[in-house]
């Protein structure tokens, strides 16, 4: 494996990583408002 390949995978990765975030927070943040009506 090339530098390059290296370096395009830990990209994905790392994208791939902040989109679970991103999903994370948006599922809590929706878990929150949820309670908050309950």
């Amino acid at each position: 494996m090339s530098k390059k390949e290296a370096k395009t995978i830990k990209k994905e990765i790392k994208a791939r990583k902040e989109k679970v975030a991103k999903q994370k927070s948006k599922i809590d943040k929706l878990k929150k408002s949820l309670k908050k009506k309950a």
